[in-house]
């Protein structure tokens, strides 16, 4: 187990430096620089202060070749210097650290809605396939696939904040409230509507996934001796059927937790939530290269970890998979 981890970790790291220098060189081709967004502030201070302008272009290696630029980047990002924000005047590490806890209440969330949710219906929908409840869970499912999010979040908040008045529109906490217990229970108030609405939107997938696979299983000869042994069918299903279904379903989970970060772009920002994704958005606006490179690196590192979570995850439910690696 402990070699097998190791191996994967020692494949993934040319992959996170090549990622790193595709972020860096796209982002880097795009017009203007990172001084842009102080120029467009105020568009006097290049003629007021142009030694600051000097200095400030050989700090950021501006004026260096793009590879020595990257490995300059590379080595300060290493060093935990993540430099400066353009845009906010404060350190990227600094902002980062901000809207993380945000990012991370809301996405970790979404995500066990998620499961929550799929998990039963799509077993079920499986169990019970050709019934009336699997044709209604599928319809639904081809429907949430097909909404987009950004409609789906608006709909949202038209329904159960401006009609019925459940949950707030937009923000993280109410201004004015004292007390823990109301903090919390504002808290709760403020993330359930982003969180549902990000999570009730990977449902759909993966309802499909998880019915598709376990369908699949369930047609297998060793499947039809179990029953015809007598065990009951809840014993069929989960352990034997669904452990032998989890591979392609750990597969679409795992890799989807990316998702929720970068998909968090749209939620947050319809919902003025303070998260990653919308620091992100507005870095890439506002030509904030060094917020928004630190930003996508933030996701790319969360791409990698939920790779090696599902290898690990692989492991877990299917042992073969380790003594396969050792016999190549």
């Amino acid at each position: 187990m402990i070699s097998y981890f190791f191996r994967r970790v020692g494949e993934l790291i040319p992959v996170f430096f090549l990622i790193s220098m595709i972020i860096f060189f796209i982002l880097n081709a795009m017009p203007g620089d990172p001084l842009l967004y102080s120029r467009v502030e105020n568009p006097r201070v290049i003629v007021q202060d142009p030694e600051r302008i000097a200095k400030l272009r050989e700090y950021y290696h501006l004026d260096d070749p793009l590879i020595v630029r990257y490995f300059f980047w590379l080595k300060s990002l290493f060093k935990g210097d993540l430099g400066y924000s353009s845009m906010y005047k404060l350190p990227v590490l600094k902002l980062i650290k901000s809207r993380l806890p945000n990012t991370l209440m809301l996405t970790v969330t979404a995500w066990l809605i998620g499961l929550i949710v799929a998990f039963p219906i799509g077993i079920y929908s499986a169990v019970k396939k050709y019934s009336f409840l699997d044709y209604f869970f599928t319809v639904l499912a081809f429907i949430g696939i097909s909404l987009p999010t950004f409609w789906f979040a608006l709909m949202a908040i038209i329904v159960f904040s401006v009609f019925l008045g459940w949950f707030p529109a937009a923000g993280v906490q109410t201004y004015g409230i004292s007390g823990s217990w109301n903090i919390f229970v504002d808290k709760l108030k403020h993330l359930a509507l982003p969180s549902l609405v990000l999570g009730l939107v990977q449902v759909a997938y993966w309802v499909r996934y998880i019915r598709t696979s376990l369908l699949e299983v369930l047609d297998q000869d060793y499947i039809r001796t179990a029953y015809s042994k007598g065990a009951p069918d809840k014993r069929v299903i989960l352990r034997h059927a669904l452990r032998n279904a989890m591979i392609p379903i750990i597969t679409i989970i795992a890799l989807d937790i990316p998702y929720f970060f970068g998909g968090a772009l749209i939620v947050e920002t319809i919902f003025s939530w303070p998260g990653m994704g919308r620091l992100m958005y507005e870095a890439v606006l506002a030509s904030d290269y060094n917020l928004a490179i630190n930003c996508l690196m933030f996701i790319t590192i969360v791409t990698l970890l939920s790779n090696l979570l599902a290898d690990f995850l692989y492991v877990l439910v299917d042992p073969r998979i380790r003594l396969g690696s050792k016999a190549v």
